[in-house]
């Protein structure tokens, strides 16, 4: 019988087994994901936290004496704007793409308490410390997530929260991958299981489930069919796309002005630990 940990790397290797064989076909290899995909999640997630329940969270618990360790910061929307009304952030991204959106925007807002470290988590310092350490989407590829929650424990002088889906947003559009690979699509773990493998650790976590807005948006059917494309991991060719364009008809809904998947928000779920 698996443990946790074991649970955890089997959704992990099928899923990567699964998108290996994608680049395969296409010729390419997932090392570029994040420059492919940088500027649209910077234009995607830009605007969205208004509305998020671990920034509001944030947003009442940082003070001016308050220091903040950002894990996986991509293009900085945590660390853009608690950095304001924060002592010093440390942003950790391993993405030069990503991480220059953060640096473009702090710049612009003449931020000067965020500091940015280039790198992946397991290989940054390991004396870095922080009053708060925020986790947001990181750990689903993580395949030794054990001692990466160690690292960031370590990291954590007061509380560390880490922000995962209850079902990845891959599963909205997870019905359209059999139509092109034949197979049904493996998706990434989810915070149960995250939540699973730091109870096996002896980590007793608070949890609060809530609901998100939808990121995922379309000023039409041929961005739609643009940006699915890369998701789906197919070739750009014209039966291709004229396939995936019926698909997505028949899928997305319009509401105020713009295509988006049929459902009313994703469940994600912010992982406090102490």
């Amino acid at each position: 019988m698996q443990n946790a940990l074991e649970r955890w790397q089997a959704l992990i290797d099928a899923r990567q087994q699964q998108m290996d064989a994608a680049y395969a076909h296409l010729g390419r290899t997932s090392a570029d994901f994040w420059d492919r995909r940088a500027p649209t999640y910077y234009l995607a997630v830009k605007d969205t936290l208004a509305q998020d329940a671990l920034f509001l969270r944030l947003r009442n618990e940082v003070t001016a004496q308050t220091t903040l360790l950002d894990v996986g910061a991509g293009t900085g929307r945590f660390t853009f704007a608690l950095a304001p009304q924060a002592k010093h952030i440390v942003a950790v991204e391993p993405n030069a793409s990503m991480l220059s959106y953060l640096r473009q925007d702090a710049t612009m807002q003449g931020l000067t308490n965020i500091s940015y470290i280039p790198s992946t988590w397991q290989e940054a310092p390991s004396d870095l410390r922080a009053d708060i350490v925020l986790c947001n989407h990181v750990l689903y590829p993580i395949r030794e997530i054990d001692t990466f929650l160690l690292k960031l424990r370590a990291a954590t002088q007061h509380v560390c929260y880490i922000y995962m889906w209850a079902t990845h947003p891959d599963g909205l559009n997870a019905h359209l991958w059999p139509h092109f690979h034949g197979e049904p699509r493996h998706l990434l773990p989810p915070y149960i299981n995250a939540l699973d493998v730091l109870y096996e650790m002896g980590i007793y976590a608070d949890v609060q489930v809530v609901r998100l807005p939808l990121s995922l948006r379309y000023t039409s059917l041929e961005h739609a069919v643009e940006d699915q494309l890369e998701r789906l991991l197919v070739p750009n060719d014209e039966p291709t796309r004229a396939k995936l364009r019926t698909l997505l008809d028949e899928w997305l809904v319009e509401r105020d002005g713009v295509l988006v998947p049929p459902v009313d928000a994703l469940v994600a779920a912010i992982i406090r630990v102490e």
